[in-house]
């Protein structure tokens, strides 16, 4: 069973809208609590709830509004792709990568790589994914993730200096309920990475940014 702080915040976090009120203070918490506990039919006092409200979390609770990065916001493009796949790799597949990029060229068509210290991250056309996945060992393939989609946000400026502004841009996705399952960064663009079902609601809260700032 959920603590009263628990069903609060589960609660709070379905109304985007009111989070950002309780951020920038101009919400009566009362008046909050009052049409919680009647909207939900919640079985706790009016001072149980109140006092749930006031111990909600609001450190992630974005309010797009960051000075310097409104221009940027304003001039930004989205474009979104399905039918993505995503690959992780023990980092010896390497040398099956760079084999297929000289020869048969495989994976070169629409792919993206990332690599860290111990795995490469490939992303893919979903199409002929068992073609792409035989060029390498069984043991070096470490997950492998169908059905996403691809966010590509590309800047009309130098975004290099914006600060915090990849993280606003996480944030919002993330009051959407939605999770990012890749992250790549090449400037102009940031190439985020979702599951198919959840694309309308991370092109929302990403529309949401760019349209707050052309007003």
């Amino acid at each position: 069973m959920r603590s009263i702080h628990q069903e609060v915040a589960y609660l709070l976090n379905k109304h985007i809208a009111i989070q950002k009120d309780l951020k920038r203070g101009i919400i009566n918490i009362r008046a909050l609590a009052k049409f919680l506990i009647e909207e939900y039919s919640l079985k706790h006092s009016l001072d149980a709830v109140v006092s749930a409200i006031r111990r909600y979390d609001l450190e992630d609770v974005s309010l797009i509004s960051s000075k310097g990065t409104g221009n940027i916001f304003s001039k930004l493009e989205i474009h979104t792709k399905d039918n993505v796949a995503r690959i992780v790799l023990k980092e010896t597949a390497f040398k099956e990568i760079s084999q297929d990029f000289l020869g048969d060229k495989v994976l070169r068509g629409n792919s993206r790589m990332v690599r860290a210290k111990d795995t490469i991250t490939l992303v893919v056309v979903q199409d002929n994914l068992k073609e792409k996945l035989d060029l390498f060992k069984k043991s070096e393939i470490i997950k492998i993730q169908k059905n996403l989609s691809e966010i590509r946000l590309r800047f009309a400026e130098d975004i290099g200096s914006a600060k915090g502004l990849m993280a606003r841009i996480a944030a919002e996705i993330a009051m959407r309920g939605v999770s990012i399952e890749e992250f790549i960064v090449g400037i102009p663009d940031i190439l985020i990475y979702v599951n198919e079902k959840s694309l309308i609601k991370a092109h929302q809260a990403l529309r949401e940014i760019k349209e707050y700032h052309l007003k």
